[in-house]
């Protein structure tokens, strides 16, 4: 029961992935593809000068809506847009992905890491940024195809991984005001998030300066392995593993100018293959952090380190603009 219990990202949220119909042309600033989440914004001092109308007052939670010809439909994503976001700077961006059986939404419904942002901004520790949090299903960042794998009965197949690179990536980089280079473009997630940001960070060193793995999904093929359903899924042959197993991509892949930042509660019972990663890269020579903290498998945990995530993937002297 305490595996089922932990549900890999422990979001507690019914997953909505699919289809939502065909977008309309956008436009600047809030487009008829995006709307605004009702989430609360973090009380900060004015910096509204200067901005678009549409875009004044505190920071904004944007719902936004692209077209993927790779799955034939919409799919949603949250956007946070700091406060005094403007057209004439550029952000650096974070792409945050959610664990299994979360939603696009969750990092700010859920875990308000916005109010997180907006607090560390206005006290300057770190500079303005964009979080982009996409729905990618309960698919782990992978492309998949039927069969490939016996399916454990809940992961979501398709071509999510060229649907969040060569899609959403260039999507954001049009329709936002961002720092293009790898040097401001960055990668985390919780739980199967984590697992996904690893994934998708370790094949695409060029594309990301840094990768954030928070208490995530891995496994090494020991006694101690959790949620083994879905390991045989993504592992279903050596091939696959070859190329979808960080642990076999620390050691295959170039990744000496990526910085990984790894962490977890103590009492989570991912933290040992987590820390065992860790290891690996140290090992190779790459720039990687460990940074074990109180705490379980949960919204409680993650919350507590919402300041810490950030700071690591935004400091405040980090990326020229």
């Amino acid at each position: 029961m305490y595996m089922v219990a932990m549900v890999m990202g422990c979001f507690v949220l019914i997953m909505l992935s699919g289809c939502i119909g065909k977008p309309e042309p956008l436009k600047q600033s809030l487009s008829p593809n995006q709307s605004i989440i009702p989430v609360q914004s973090a009380k900060v001092s004015d910096k509204s000068q200067g901005r678009p109308d549409a875009l004044k007052g505190d920071s904004q939670v944007v719902t936004d809506r692209l077209y993927s010809k790779r799955f034939d439909c919409e799919l949603e994503m949250s956007v946070y847009l700091p406060p005094a976001y403007s057209p004439d700077t550029k952000y650096p961006v974070l792409y945050l992905l959610y664990g299994y059986g979360g939603m696009h939404d969750s990092w700010f419904t859920y875990l308000n890491i916005h109010q997180v942002a907006d607090r560390l901004i206005d006290k300057g520790k770190i500079d303005p940024l964009i979080i982009v949090s996409p729905d990618y299903g309960n698919s782990f960042g992978v492309n998949s195809v039927e069969g490939e794998g016996k399916d454990p009965g809940s992961v979501d197949i398709g071509p999510y991984e060229d649907y969040l690179i060569l899609e959403l990536i260039p999507y954001i980089d049009r329709q936002y005001s961002t720092v293009t280079a790898r040097a401001g473009r960055y990668v985390g997630g919780a739980s199967m998030g984590g697992y996904a940001a690893l994934y998708l960070g370790f094949n695409h060193p060029k594309l990301f300066s840094k990768v954030g793995a928070h208490s995530a999904a891995l496994w090494n093929y020991s006694e101690t392995d959790q949620f083994t359903g879905q390991r045989d899924w993504l592992y279903a042959n050596e091939s696959l593993r070859d190329n979808r197993d960080p642990f076999k991509l620390a050691e295959s892949r170039q990744l000496n100018e990526l910085e990984v930042y790894l962490d977890s509660g103590t009492e989570d019972a991912l933290a040992e293959k987590d820390y065992l990663l860790y290891e690996l890269l140290q090992s190779k020579g790459i720039d990687a952090q460990w940074a074990p903290h109180p705490g379980g498998h949960d919204g409680t945990y993650w919350s507590s380190q919402l300041e810490n995530y950030l700071i690591f993937y935004n400091k405040s002297d980090g990326v020229k603009k």
